[in-house]
């Protein structure tokens, strides 16, 4: 780990990062465990919705500025979970940390898609579509990456198919049961009925197939509910022969504009809940842990100050994690990717948010690549159009 403290860039020192980061072509410090496309590669997608404080999930504990702009937010110094001498993660992130010292974790910090508002909605439009701006009714970027690739099968976890799988390919879809479970025979009636039609028998076939691999009890012990389902389906489904190698999950109740926390409060309790889940996922998928690569990501970020109800407001740049044993692991790796801006009053987006210096659309599409394959020209004119090969969108 580095031992000299990260000061913010001025605009000059911003300019040459930005511009030899276009260069590389790659986000420093990352590398992957594979480069071809193979079944046995999976990709988990995690949606954060409400705007996660990326501030105070990696805490840039060593920036000068930052007590004064939100000492009520920042636990104890010697509850942070130090990654260098300048970055920390928040006390609940106990697994993230286990995962980042063994080199299974990586972060990039001052991340943003393409949106510079504060609109949730048209915020989740832009991180979902990978577009420039808002639009009516876009194709997910996920979908488009899969649409031309029969290696590629997709999974949406929730009540209802998220934007980014939404398009011209074909995806699954399962939630938790809500109704009491179906017995066999009526399930095997079902399939007479259905066998001949064309439209609902593969339906409710691949339902059964879902069910199958889940292992949804008929009648038994209750399964278990809410984003803990979720998780458990998502190894589930990962594991499976002939199973999905992609799956998205959504998780709500990040928007914390009021009574917001520091070492404990609502923050706290959505920080433990999420570090829960991917140990809980690394636990679930056991051996395919090493071929998979998780993407948790968010809408935008929160303001660099405190509100009058002591909770933070929309913002732009916010946190990406990536986390997975298909992260190549080596010594070398910086505990936070990407040029970061600092958070003196002269380096701030607007006078009050973290300026973005990281492009989430590019993280992804070097995911795409080198974990999963895709080719440099499927994923720059079809799933990210306009996006540049190489670097970061740095404005």
């Amino acid at each position: 780990m580095s031992s000299k403290p990260r000061q913010g860039i001025n605009r000059r020192q911003f300019i040459k990062a930005a511009t030899l980061l276009a260069g590389a072509g790659s986000l420093p410090g990352l590398s992957w465990a594979n480069s071809a496309i193979s079944g046995e590669n999976k990709l988990a997608v995690i949606i954060l919705r409400g705007a996660m404080d990326g501030l105070s999930a990696v805490i840039p504990y060593g920036d000068s500025a930052l007590s004064g702009y939100r000492a009520a937010l920042i636990p104890a110094d010697n509850t942070l979970l130090k990654l260098d001498n300048y970055f920390a993660l928040h006390p609940a992130f106990s697994g993230l940390y286990q995962l980042q010292q063994t080199g299974e974790l990586g972060i990039v910090h001052a991340v943003a898609s393409a949106y510079r508002e504060r609109s949730h909605f048209d915020g989740q439009n832009v991180l979902e579509s990978g577009l420039e701006t808002t639009q009516s009714n876009p194709s997910g970027w996920l979908n488009r990456a899969i649409q031309f690739q029969s290696q590629q099968q997709a999974m949406a976890l929730g009540q209802s198919v998220p934007l980014i799988l939404r398009g011209q390919a074909s995806v699954g879809s399962w939630a938790p049961a809500v109704l009491p479970a179906i017995n066999d025979d009526t399930l095997s009636r079902l399939q007479s009925l259905y066998n001949n039609d064309s439209f609902l028998g593969p339906r409710l076939q691949e339902a059964l197939n879902a069910r199958d691999i889940v292992g949804t009890a008929m009648g038994g012990t209750r399964a278990p509910q809410g984003f803990t389902a979720l998780v458990d389906a998502a190894a589930s489904f990962l594991n499976a022969a002939g199973g999905p190698n992609i799956v998205v999950l959504e998780n709500d109740g990040w928007d914390t504009h009021a009574n917001q926390g520091g070492a404990q409060g609502i923050l706290q309790r959505k920080f433990t809940e999420l570090d829960t889940s991917i140990t809980q996922l690394k636990a679930g998928l056991g051996s395919t842990w090493q071929n998979t690569v998780v993407i948790v990501m968010t809408e935008f970020g929160r303001t660099v100050r405190v509100n009058g109800s002591q909770g933070t407001d929309h913002g732009t740049a916010s946190v990406a994690f990536l986390a997975g044993g298909g992260l190549i692991k080596y010594g070398s790796r910086p505990a936070v990717l990407g040029p970061w801006p600092g958070l003196t009053e002269s380096s701030l987006r607007e006078g009050r948010d973290l300026q973005p210096t990281n492009d989430l659309r590019s993280l992804i599409a070097e995911i795409l690549q080198s974990h999963m394959g895709f080719s440099t020209s499927l994923v720059h004119d079809v799933v990210f159009p306009g996006l540049p090969v190489g670097g970061f969108r740095t404005s």
